[in-house]
């Protein structure tokens, strides 16, 4: 029977991993300029250790994305009023600012970047089952939901890379917006 400490420890070092690829990722820029030994380095464990806990480098920067999903979408929201769409879209948009860091890291290299693809479609299918609570089956109101989330995370994606001038604040003010529009609009 394995006890709760094996599991402790395995999580410290697992942590440990993940934190040293984060770092590795910021002044490699990409995940083919690091290799498993520098990481075992970085997080001062060795190669087997490495190997006991993922099968490779995008394992990790995989685990590493979905630890992060998984922290913004722990909360259930419920939209009652525009007041709460503007909650909703901030406390997604603090969350990105609050891990910045990582994310820049991410998607600027060659990392998986299925987390804003991931986050994209959590936001895009919340507010659609919330609107569909509210008695909303309209298919177009589907698409113009898929197509405004879609679009904002586009230019986010390109926000990550540097490529746009747009802030994230920028981006947080024009989704919140459109989104508010959208509620009050279908929402009686």
């Amino acid at each position: 029977m394995v006890n709760a400490s094996y599991y402790r420890t395995t999580e410290k070092t697992r942590r440990k991993i993940r934190k040293a690829f984060a770092d590795l990722l910021a002044t490699h820029g990409s995940v083919k300029n690091i290799t498993v030994t520098e990481l075992a380095d970085q997080a001062e464990i060795t190669r087997g250790t490495f190997y006991n806990h993922y099968n490779n480098l995008y394992e990790v920067g995989a685990e590493l994305q979905a630890e992060i999903e998984k922290e913004l979408f722990a909360e259930r929201f419920e939209f009652d009023s525009t007041d709460d769409v503007d909650r909703y879209v901030n406390q997604i948009f603090n969350f990105l600012k609050q891990h910045e860091g990582v994310y820049r890291q991410l998607l600027s290299s060659d990392a998986p970047t299925a987390f804003l693809g991931q986050l994209e479609n959590g936001m895009a299918q919340r507010v659609l089952s919330i609107m569909r609570e509210k008695g909303i089956n309209d298919k177009s109101v589907e698409f113009e939901l898929l197509i405004l989330t879609s679009g904002t995370f586009a230019i986010l994606r390109k926000y990550y890379r540097s490529e746009v001038s747009v802030t994230l604040d920028d981006l947080c003010d024009y989704l919140s917006n459109k989104l508010r529009v959208m509620f009050e609009r279908y929402v009686k």
